[in-house]
């Protein structure tokens, strides 16, 4: 009766573990997905965007979370005047200097362990000897504090 007793005592105490560890580890079940996102030129029909938006960066990325932030950083055509919904997005934008012509830019949004956010920018380049310094963006659902982004850009 004792070993039976203390069996269930141990069952009873592996099982609250295994059932907390579950509740406060979200991301140990967390299976990497898609994110939404959208750009500036499918949002408001702005064309080119990699030659025609500018921001003072050199290779490296960075989070824009108002519209003051974006008027005072952000350069774009005025063929193009936007005005971001920044309460409800956040703009990721950054340049990256290339060493030959670029024919487009393919992005993708995903979660890879629901914290990390990974925004994967894939320059598609061609032989011609043009090396341009490009502009990427991407606007994305805002980005909480608990949240890290990783920024990965790929040159084909």
């Amino acid at each position: 009766m004792k070993l039976i007793s203390l069996l269930s005592v141990i069952m009873l105490f592996s099982n609250s573990f295994l059932l907390t560890c579950s509740r406060e580890n979200n991301v140990d079940n967390c299976t990497p997905s898609s994110l939404p996102f959208t750009s500036i030129e499918t949002y408001f029909g702005c064309p080119n965007t990699k030659y025609s938006m500018d921001i003072d960066l050199n290779n490296t990325y960075t989070i824009i979370r108002n519209q003051a932030q974006f008027d005072q950083l952000v350069t774009i055509s005025e063929d193009c005047p936007i005005n971001l919904d920044l309460t409800n997005y956040d703009l990721i934008i950054g340049k990256k200097s290339l060493n030959s012509g670029n024919q487009n830019i393919e992005y993708e949004y995903f979660t890879d362990d629901c914290q990390t956010l990974v925004l994967r920018v894939t320059f598609n380049q061609d032989e011609t000897l043009m090396a341009p310094n490009l502009t990427y963006h991407a606007l994305v659902p805002k980005i909480s504090d608990s949240e890290t982004l990783q920024v990965e850009t790929v040159v084909n």
